[in-house]
C-alpha cells in the first residue's frame, strides 16, 4: 500500500508541479502507468519493457523529455558501412564501405553508436557536457549499454576504456562525459533486459597529454592532425593482447577515436572498437 501511496504522490506532483523539457524547454507530464495496474506492479518494471532501443528511448527518456523530442530521435539502422558505422542515405542494400574507409582504412575494427547526432540529440548531449546535466548520466548510459547488448556478442571485449580529456578541461567541466557513460554499467548488467558482463572500465589508462583545439572548430582535415599524438598509455603491459572497446559521445570524423586505436594497437592491443553515443551524418 505503502508504494501505492508513494506511486499516486508522484503522479499528483507531476500534475501540480510539470516537469519541463531539457531540450524545448517546454512543460510536460511525464506519462504514466495507469493507476489500476500500479496496484498490482508498482512503477511498471523494468523488465517488461523489450530490448529493443525504441522501446529504451521512450522509457529512459521521459521524464526528461517531451514526447515531441524523444520522438525526432532517429536510430541508425542499416545499410551502415562495414566498419565506421556511417548511415547511408539510400536505404536499401546491404552494409558495405563507404568510401573514406576505403580511402582512408581505419586503426580501429568497428565503430557503432545507437543514435543520429541531429538536432535533438545535439540538445541532450550540450546540456549534459556544458550545462552540467549529469541526471542524464544514466539514461544515456543504458542506452549505450542497449546498443552495446545488441551489437556484441558475450566475452567479446576485455577492457571499456573511456575517451580521456586533458586535465585542464576536466577541470573546468568537473567530469568526463565518456566515464559517466559506463560508470554505472556493472551495476546495470545482469539486471532485465541486460546480460550479465563483468568487464573492467580502465578509467586512467588512457591519457590525453596535449591540450588540443575543441575538434567541433576544425574540419576534417585538421582534426586528423590536432589529435596527433595527443594520448599516452599509462600502463603499456594492460593492454597487451586485449580486445577495447573505446567509449566517446560522439561520432564526428572518427579521428580523436582513431588515433587513440592507432596507440593502443601500436601498444600490443588484439583489436579495437568503438562505441559512441551519437553518430554524425
Amino acid at each position: 500500500m505503502s508504494g501505492l501511496l508513494h506511486r499516486y504522490y508522484q503522479i499528483l506532483h507531476q500534475i501540480v508541479f510539470p516537469p519541463k523539457c531539457l531540450v524545448c524547454d517546454r512543460f510536460f507530464h511525464p506519462p504514466d502507468c495507469d493507476p489500476a495496474v500500479a496496484a498490482e506492479d508498482v512503477g511498471c518494471k523494468k523488465d517488461t519493457v523489450p530490448l529493443s532501443l525504441p522501446s529504451q528511448l521512450d522509457r529512459l527518456l521521459s521524464n526528461f523529455l517531451c514526447q515531441a523530442c524523444i520522438r525526432q530521435l532517429v536510430v541508425v539502422e542499416s545499410p551502415i558501412c562495414n566498419c565506421c558505422g556511417l548511415p547511408f542515405v539510400s536505404r536499401s542494400g546491404a552494409d558495405h564501405l563507404c568510401g573514406n574507409c576505403i580511402s582512408e582504412p581505419k586503426y580501429f575494427r568497428i565503430a557503432r553508436a545507437p543514435l543520429i547526432y541531429e538536432q535533438v540529440l545535439t540538445g541532450i548531449i550540450h546540456r549534459f557536457k556544458y550545462k552540467s546535466k549529469i541526471q542524464l548520466a544514466d539514461p544515456l548510459a543504458e542506452i549505450l549499454l542497449t546498443s552495446f547488448t545488441l551489437l556484441w556478442e558475450d566475452d567479446s571485449i576485455d577492457i571499456l576504456l573511456p575517451v580521456p580529456l586533458h586535465l585542464k578541461k576536466i577541470r573546468k567541466r568537473g567530469f568526463n562525459q565518456s566515464y559517466l557513460l559506463v560508470r554505472n554499467w556493472k551495476y546495470l548488467a545482469g539486471q532485465e533486459p541486460f546480460r550479465r558482463t563483468d568487464i573492467p572500465i580502465e578509467r586512467d589508462l588512457l591519457v590525453r597529454t596535449a591540450a588540443t583545439a575543441p575538434q567541433s572548430t576544425l574540419g576534417r582535415a585538421k582534426r586528423a592532425i590536432n589529435v596527433k599524438n595527443a594520448f599516452a598509455l599509462d600502463d603499456r603491459d594492460k593492454v597487451k593482447n586485449k580486445r577495447i572497446l573505446l567509449i566517446d559521445d560522439v561520432y564526428t570524423t572518427g579521428s580523436t577515436v582513431n588515433e587513440c586505436a592507432r596507440l593502443l594497437l601500436n601498444c600490443g592491443a588484439r583489436h579495437v572498437d568503438v562505441l559512441t553515443l551519437a553518430r554524425a551524418v
